[in-house]
């Protein structure tokens, strides 16, 4: 599993501290793929402690331009708690607000700037979607194999049930969304012609990280289970 924040942080009641981070288990793999973030971006650090690896950016002028680089994403515009935290973290820095104006403002919710999302991506999906489908699955996606030797995917997401919605489309997944406690949606395919689609894809989008192991022992179970159909 993996977690990215953005992060406002008070500093002794006097000060704000601004954050990015991505935390993924410890793994050979993902500790290679945040380095290839950190080298590609030149901004942050890597640090490993209690069994995670973490890339973080801490440096204010760094995190501004971090923001900047994915402000205009149009899929950062589904997720309307992720596109609020941005949007707040880029006034914040730009107007350079005090500690005591951002508890005043996070207080009654009465940022000066509007939230407005736009699902018209739903069914048009172009090279930035599809990337960023791979890094999705990469931190939330799911293999498995059932001892009964059937194969699934799953894929989960907290509030923004469009990105399920989204995911169901591109892949002409026949499941039902389902929701679970705490506005949890998760769809799962069991389906091998959806998860040859999944392989597919995964195949010119590649895994970078430590899910590109369990994916590869998954795809070899799809695959054989195929050729034994044929």
């Amino acid at each position: 599993m993996g977690d990215g924040s953005f992060q406002i942080n008070p500093w002794k009641k006097k000060y704000l501290q601004y954050r990015v981070i991505i935390k993924l288990k410890d793994h050979p793999e993902n500790i290679l793929m945040l380095q290839n973030i950190r080298t590609q971006y030149k901004i942050g650090t890597i640090n490993i402690t209690s069994g995670f690896v973490i890339w973080a950016i801490n440096d204010k002028k760094q995190v501004r331009s971090f923001l900047n680089l994915i402000y205009n994403n149009k899929l950062l515009n589904l997720k309307v708690k992720t596109k609020t935290k941005v949007l707040q973290m880029i006034y914040a820095i730009d107007n350079n607000i005090s500690y005591n104006e951002y508890q005043y403002l996070k207080k009654l919710t009465i940022w000066p700037f509007q939230i407005q999302t736009d699902d018209s991506i739903v069914y048009t999906f172009d090279n930035n979607w599809k990337y960023w489908l791979a890094g999705f699955i990469e931190a939330e996606g799911c293999f498995s194999i059932r001892r009964n030797g059937n194969q699934s995917f799953s894929i989960a997401q907290k509030d923004d049930k469009i990105i399920i919605e989204l995911i169901k489309n591109y892949f002409s997944l026949p499941n039902t969304i389902q929701e679970k406690v705490n506005k949890l949606y998760v769809i799962e395919t069991y389906n091998l012609r959806s998860c040859l689609l999944i392989i597919d894809y995964l195949t010119e989008y590649k895994l970078q990280g430590q899910k590109k192991v369990s994916f590869q022992l998954w795809m070899n179970h799809v695959l054989e289970k195929k050729s034994n159909k044929v």
